[in-house]
């Protein structure tokens, strides 16, 4: 009776653990990546994040009533050999990530006077440079199936007078990275997404929750799952928002750049008023 209550206990215990995944997500102190990980941690997934600030990530785990699934260390991604260090743990942990999510980014108006370099320098950094940094300590140890995913934005199809151009330039980096990346490692089992997002209305965010081609975070945690089921490339939320606006960048340049101009001032109303 005893070994087969033991038998069932450990069959039990195997078809959980074949229907947990486990993440590796960049920028959880915060924002999307923090609402995606309680999202995750309440589906009974395993997830292993990453941000800078040590403070957040301890007072995430509390939040998460110290879930054994929820595992974290303080990193910042542009610090030379922290990607390195990370596999080393995930090593002596025996921690494959089966889907990474590069979710970390920081975005400044470099364009306040001038060209402000060191602003955007920080952005390239931190938005394009640091994530290559980490596929290349990761693809070694990534195994047939895994997922690198990079969240992108709206801004990276555009250049912007308003949000300068550090975040966008970074942004339409990694897209094309990712599209490189995706193209050498497709026929190896190792797939490359890439997800565009247009305005979120976050707690976070700088927009308004109540406007026109606005998602909420909830939406956005929704659309990054919805995404890993799916063995496209590429997933653009809301897809209104993005296939109208590839329908304007074939206008004449002129005409272009007058919508541009107008979709601009139309993004300083969404705004939140500053306090």
């Amino acid at each position: 009776m005893n070994s087969n209550l033991e038998y069932n206990n450990l069959l039990l215990k195997k078809i959980i653990e074949n229907n947990m995944s486990k993440y590796l997500i960049t920028g959880v102190s915060s924002g999307i990546g923090k609402a995606l990980t309680k999202k995750l941690i309440s589906d009974k997934q395993i997830v292993w994040g990453i941000a800078r600030r040590g403070q957040r990530l301890k007072e995430l785990k509390e939040e998460l009533n110290n879930s054994a699934n929820f595992i974290y260390t303080p990193m910042d991604q542009t610090e030379k050999n922290c990607w390195q260090s990370l596999v080393n743990k995930f090593k002596e942990k025996n921690f494959i990530p089966k889907i990474i999510i590069f979710n970390a980014a920081i975005s400044q108006n470099d364009l306040k006077n001038g060209i402000e370099i060191e602003t955007l320098k920080k952005m390239v950094d931190v938005n394009f440079l640091g994530i290559m940094r980490g596929i290349n300590s990761l693809i070694p140890f990534a195994k047939p199936g895994t997922q690198f995913i990079a969240i992108s934005s709206f801004s990276a199809l555009k250049g912007s007078g308003i949000e300068g151009i550090g975040y966008a330039a970074s942004k339409a980096a990694l897209s094309i990275g990712f599209e490189s990346l995706y193209q050498k490692y497709k026929d190896k089992g190792i797939i490359f997404k890439t997800i565009y997002f247009g305005p979120i209305g976050s707690g976070m965010g700088p927009f308004k929750k109540i406007a026109p081609f606005i998602l909420s975070e909830d939406q956005a945690v929704n659309c990054i799952i919805n995404s890993t089921k799916s063995n496209k490339a590429q997933f653009f939320y809301p897809k209104s928002i993005f296939f109208i606006f590839k329908i304007i960048k074939l206008l004449p340049s002129n005409i272009y750049f007058k919508i541009l101009s107008q979709m601009e001032s139309f993004h300083l109303k969404l705004k939140k008023p500053l306090c």
